[in-house]
Formats: C-alpha cells, structure tokens, sequence
C-alpha cells in the first residue's frame, strides 16, 4: 500500500480506463484526481501552483488535443514530478518526440496494473532522494532514435517467428552505418571536405591544404579506420569466422596481465591501478576453455577501458577469479567516478540495455582514451562471449569496507569449461 498522502492526477478521456485506473490507484492508498480534457487539468495544476501532484499520469490523446503540449506546459512550472504516457501509439518517431520532454514512463496499452504500481513506487522512491532529471537521462535520448529502429526491427521479427539470430544482426550493420555519419570520424571527414572545397585555391585550381586542416584528417580518417576495423570484428564474430581455440584459466590470466602492461599510460591519465586477484594455482592447467586469444585479447581490453572512463581518479580496479564445476568466472570491479551521473550504480532497467548497440550512459570522452564511443564497444564483447558459450551480466555493488559506502559497478563474464569435461 502507498501512503495515503501520494497524489496523483489522471489524464484520460475513456471513462471505463479512467475508472479503472483510478480504482487501482485508490485501492493502494493513493488520492487520485481525474480530468478529461487538457484544458481542466491545466487550470487545476496553475490553481495548484504545479506543487500539489506526485504522479501525472496522461494519455496521449485526447479530445482537446495532444498531452504532449500538455507535458510541455507541466515542465515549464515542474521539472521535477514524475509523468507517465499510457497509449496504445507505438510509433517510434511518436516516441522519441515524447520522451524528449523528460517524460519517465512511455506505457504501451494494455498497460498492466503491477507494472503501473512498480514504476510509481520506483519513481516515488527517487523523489524521496530530491528526483530530479539529470544529464544522464537526456543523454539516454541521444541513444534512443538509434535503438529504437533496432528494437522494432528484432521485436517484429520475433512476433512474426522470425528470429534466426543472424539475420536479425544484420540490421545492427545498417544501424551503424547511419551512426556513422554523424560525430567524431566519418562524419567529421564529411565536413572537413565541404571546408576544404571553400578554401584558396592555387592558380592551376589546385586547393591549399593548411597543415591544421590536413592534422584533422588524419586524426578522423585513423579514428574511421578503428571504427571499420571494430565494425569487421563485429561481423566475423556475428557469422561465425573466428576460429575456435582451446585454452586454460593458466593463459586467460597471463592475456590480463599482458594488458595491463599494454594499458599501463592510459592508467596514468587518473593515476589509477589494475589489481588482479589470486587464483588457485591447482585449477589453472586441470580444465580447457573454448576461445580466440586474439577476440579475448580485445574483449578484456574494451571492459577495463570502459572501467578506466567511467570510474574516479586515484581509484583501483580489480580483476577476481572463481572457478566451479560448470566453468571459470572473471569479474572486472570499478568505482563509479566522481560527480558520476549514475550516482549509486546502472539502474536495473538498463542493465540489458547496455550491451546493445549505440546505448550510452554518459558523454563522449574519446578525446582522452581513444575509444570509438558509438556504443558498440559492450556489443562487441557481450557478442564474442556468447559465440563462446559465454555469459556477461552487470551487477551494482555497494562496497561499506571504506566506511561510507563507495558505490561500485561489477561486469561478471562465465566461460564453460569445454563440454568433453563436465
């Protein structure tokens, strides 16, 4: 049960779903107040000076108009309560153009009561703690044009029994090349062309190239190249091109040692150290695991970059090691950064979400570490290791060793041991 102070206004013009909602809420202790037009609810909300409602929940259509200009009008006053969008509109353009306005829940009808419940008590929690819309939700929506055309792609597919793993990678690739044309790289080559076709040209029409330009070039046409180099693995790795090795903990543990010396300056840019754990020596050699040294390789390399970025300067990141009966677990353990967005580690929701191609948590710091940041790094390893038999979870750890408790993200990869052994 809600407490009975939680107030929640209600947006929609069906009767019987108003009713029905309204008698959800109610029955969980909640004070609902219902319109069904926008016009009423605006006036309500200014007599109310906007203060009054924990929860908004609105349709998106209805009789006076779109509850998007409704959104609109609500975030000028409140930025900061919680706003659903129940619909059965499940246009993706229509989305994106919602969620823009810092919406929190874009439900698709038939929306499911438990679920409804779930979100309000999620949000009325994050409230608790001064709920505010922060950089990293508006950095969710740079993301979300892009996954979008993927998810309802793979999700068409999947309803129509259409879900042969292959072909449904392949639109990852037609993703990408859209991606590509914008940001760092490809598209920064684009516009460097258009530049130069402005600049001084020699009596023979030949262009005079300056060094600054011909520097930037270079530097975009090399980060092009990473870009189609990664775009390549992706796709060997996709249709089955990478050869399969057998290997031991013993050589899995000597490659993470050998990237810790190959990332050793990179370490250096936040005074930051790699930790490995210990391993027992008896389980090094006594199993075999299915592989490709050279994938691997790149595989720890994305996941301690990553954990290099994203966590706090002068802070550790360690590497722990199990093994069991079915297979061999490594883990790679960071802090999260200071003044991090995430604050208290990867909301649940977005757990999944992650490892899918173009998500990203936070802003581009390729200028630092080199990396493609088009989020497909997390895809390229999650991928890899699947191909292996492998799993990858993410997991939010609360460290209270230090005293206060330090907030740490965990990235936990599960290799089987070769299936002639169990």
């Amino acid at each position: 049960m809600f407490q009975a102070q939680t107030k929640v206004l209600l947006l929609e013009d069906d009767p019987t779903i108003s009713i029905f909602y309204s008698g959800i809420l109610r029955k969980n202790g909640m004070d609902v107040t219902s319109f069904a037009g926008i016009k009423v609810a605006l006036e309500y909300l200014n007599a109310n000076s906007f203060l009054s409602e924990d929860i908004i929940i609105t349709d998106l259509q209805l009789p006076d108009g779109r509850a998007l200009e409704f959104v609109k009008q609500v975030r000028k006053i409140n930025k900061k309560v919680p706003i659903f969008v129940i619909t059965s509109t499940d246009d993706p353009k229509t989305i994106i153009e919602v969620m823009k306005e810092n919406v929190q829940e874009y439900i698709i009808k038939p929306a499911i009561p438990e679920d409804i419940l779930a979100k309000i008590e999620y949000h009325l929690s994050k409230k608790e703690v001064e709920y505010q819309n922060t950089i990293f939700e508006k950095e969710k929506i740079i993301s979300l044009e892009k996954l979008l055309d993927w998810y309802s792609y793979k999700n068409q597919r999947l309803q129509n029994g259409e879900n042969e793993t292959q072909d449904l990678h392949k639109n990852l690739f037609h993703v990408l090349r859209a991606s590509l044309s914008q940001g760092a790289g490809f598209g920064i080559l684009v516009q460097i062309i258009d530049i130069i076709k402005g600049m001084e040209k020699t009596p023979e029409g030949n262009y005079i190239l300056q060094k600054e330009i011909l520097d930037i070039l270079e530097e975009n046409s090399n980060y092009s190249k990473k870009i189609l180099d990664m775009f390549t693995e992706i796709e060997d790795v996709i249709f089955d091109r990478v050869p399969i090795e057998i290997t031991t903990p013993k050589q899995i543990l000597q490659d993470l040692s050998t990237i810790k010396k190959d990332m050793s300056e990179l370490l250096l840019l936040k005074n930051q150290s790699f930790v490995m754990g210990e391993f027992d020596p008896k389980h090094l050699e006594s199993h075999s695991i299915q592989w490709n040294g050279k994938y691997f390789h790149k595989v720890f390399y994305e996941l301690l970059l990553n954990a290099m970025r994203f966590s706090k300067a002068s802070s550790k990141i360690y590497s722990m090691f199990l093994s069991s009966k079915e297979g061999f677990r490594i883990s790679i353990i960071n802090s999260l950064g200071d003044g991090d967005q995430l604050q208290d580690g990867i909301p649940n929701e977005y757990a999944d979400l992650i490892f899918e191609p173009f998500f990203r948590l936070n802003k581009n710091i390729y200028e630092k570490y080199g990396s493609l940041d088009f989020g497909i790094g997390l895809s390229f390893v999650r991928e890899t290791i699947q191909k292996f038999g492998g799993t990858i979870s993410v997991f939010n750890i609360l460290d209270h060793t230090v005293g206060n408790k330090d907030p740490k993200i965990e990235f936990r990869i599960f290799l089987p041991y070769h299936s002639s052994e169990k």
